[in-house]
């Protein structure tokens, strides 16, 4: 097998692991690490909008979690009887992983930059810490 194959070969095999990486965090990750995320922000000192910002992606979140497992309901539903799936309940269903995984990651994203300016301002406000 020469290099370009190896290569050709690798990267084939890599991409369902990759492409399932979303999948994984939408709906194993995403709900316990936004519902911790927004414990934190919550007990925190912030301006009112990151709450209401953490909230209202929280709930969108939590939307599209419920919808995906509604549609694999449905899609199971149809290949338990050995029916095919429609297109629309698949796209839906990869829509709806989709929503929760960026829901996810902009949760997240929220939570660790208020995280960085809290402990910015922190260590601001106490003059005996040394920055390096």
């Amino acid at each position: 097998m020469s290099p370009d194959t190896r290569v050709a070969y690798w990267i084939l095999t890599a991409m369902p692991t990759v492409a399932d990486l979303p999948f994984v965090v939408g709906i194993f990750v995403g709900p316990p690490l936004v519902l911790i995320t927004c414990v934190l922000l919550s007990m925190a000192r912030h301006a009112r909008w990151v709450l209401a910002t953490a909230v209202a992606l929280s709930g969108i979140t939590a939307l599209s979690w419920v919808a995906y497992w509604s549609l694999w309901g449905t899609a199971f539903e149809y290949a338990d009887t050995y029916r095919p799936v429609p297109p629309a309940v698949d796209r839906a269903s990869n829509i709806a992983i989709a929503v929760c995984f960026v829901s996810t990651l902009m949760v997240a994203a929220l939570g660790a930059s208020r995280l960085v300016v809290a402990w910015r301002d922190r260590h601001a406000a106490d003059p005996n810490v040394h920055r390096l």
